[in-house]
């Protein structure tokens, strides 16, 4: 199955061959591609509610592939077990403070994934800072798909290093400048943060306001970085 770029740059973290659990898989489109195109013995598909259990039962039929797609109804890794063998899960177009705390839900059995996908659709840096503070360290790369940009995370367990904060919002991996996207994707946040800046220069308090200050400062970090990646350091 020919996933559409979001999906795609989910997939293309997942290592061939590896048993995967899709949480939120939503039409299971994403297991039946990795069972086809990347030799995943199982993937365990999990929804929470019946009716989205139906609808990603129904695809998985489609493809005749019931024995290698295990569709289930439940609460996000809860409705793992240790003797599913789970070495991959993806967590993918879902908010991210749902994202955290589908996470933190199951506590040290985390610990048990070799890889975690997460493709957030919102608060990526609450997702950021909670993978660094549970010692996670991480790769990350962009997709674009109907003009929306989405970052897609890798984490697995060891230590991220991060010189500056601010990069736990941008994404310390994507600001190294290798990804094919990243120049549209950061001009984009620049005219983003004007766009708020010159809002918020016209209020009462203008730039003395702490919300300005606050702003500024990340606005500045994009142009340094982007102008870094385009001069080649």
């Amino acid at each position: 199955m020919k996933l559409k770029p979001r999906l795609a740059g989910v997939a293309s973290f997942v290592p061939s061959g590896s048993v995967v659990a899709d949480i939120g898989t939503d039409h299971a489109y994403l297991p039946v591609h990795l069972v086809t195109e990347k030799n995943c013995p199982k993937v365990i598909a999990v929804e929470k509610s019946v009716k989205n259990t139906i609808k990603a039962k129904e695809t998985v039929s489609l493809f005749n592939l019931g024995y290698k797609v295990d569709v289930r109804t439940g609460n996000g890794l809860l409705a793992l077990n240790k003797q599913d063998g789970v070495e991959v899960v993806v967590l993918a177009g879902m908010g991210g403070i749902n994202i955290c705390r589908i996470l933190m839900a199951v506590g040290k059995e985390l610990q048990r994934y070799k890889r975690i996908i997460l493709q957030p659709m919102g608060d990526l840096p609450l997702v950021r800072r909670w993978l660094f503070a549970q010692g996670f360290s991480f790769r990350e790369k962009l997709a674009v798909e109907k003009g929306r940009f989405y970052e897609i995370i890798a984490a697995e367990k060891g230590k991220e290093m991060v010189s500056e904060p601010a990069y736990l919002e941008l994404g310390p991996s994507l600001l190294k400048g290798e990804d094919p996207l990243v120049i549209p994707w950061l001009e984009g946040k620049i005219k983003h943060y004007e766009g708020i800046l010159q809002g918020l220069s016209k209020a009462r308090s203008g730039k003395k306001d702490s919300k300005w200050r606050y702003f500024y400062h990340r606005y500045q970090i994009i142009r340094e970085v982007l102008e870094n990646i385009c001069q080649g350091k």
